[in-house]
């Protein structure tokens, strides 16, 4: 099981600070693309569910989250080689892309832990926390470490979620 949580953050630098007092590694930098799909009969928005492929090589499947505090959920991917192809695929089974998200990725590990220190351009810095494992051990371990970060309030809507709060409706965008 992913266990994760996700706060608003307003200086990124404090955070990586901390993070590398607390002894954590410094993994990389990378930049995400990811592209959502809509299931042709079934409202992914109702019934929490999500379907992305992220850079062109990882097909994801998201489940429904399963608590109130955290965005704990199921989630299955898959290595894909060619993800035109698998678009193209998904089209034809009548999924639809239907947003892209885009973000630059800090990477931090501090033990079984990931943290992840995300830029989205038009809604700013967050912190993802992010422990996969049996759930109420995962589920401490991120609480722990938030609150070592000094992180109180948590989001646990997802950046598509964000970006179509803050935009309206999204459209084409060339997908």
């Amino acid at each position: 099981m992913e266990v994760e949580i996700k706060a608003k953050i307003e200086n990124r630098e404090n955070v990586e600070n901390k993070l590398r007092e607390l002894g954590a590694i410094f993994v990389g930098e990378e930049t995400e693309e990811d592209i959502y799909f809509q299931h042709p009969s079934r409202n992914f928005a109702l019934t929490d569910e999500a379907l992305r492929i992220r850079n062109g090589k990882v097909l994801t499947y998201k489940g429904p989250k399963v608590d109130k505090d955290t965005k704990s959920r199921e989630e299955i991917e898959v290595n894909i080689e060619n993800g035109n192809k698998m678009r193209e695929i998904l089209k034809k089974l009548g999924f639809v892309p239907v947003a892209k998200v885009r973000k630059i990725r800090r990477i931090y590990k501090i033990g079984e832990v990931t943290v992840s220190i995300d830029h989205l351009d038009l809604l700013g810095d967050f912190v993802e926390i992010e422990c996969i494992g049996e759930y109420s051990s995962s589920r401490h371990k991120v609480f722990q470490l938030a609150t070592l970060l000094e992180l109180r309030e948590f989001i646990r809507k997802s950046y598509l979620e964000l970006l179509i709060e803050k935009i309206g409706r999204i459209k084409d965008q060339g997908l």
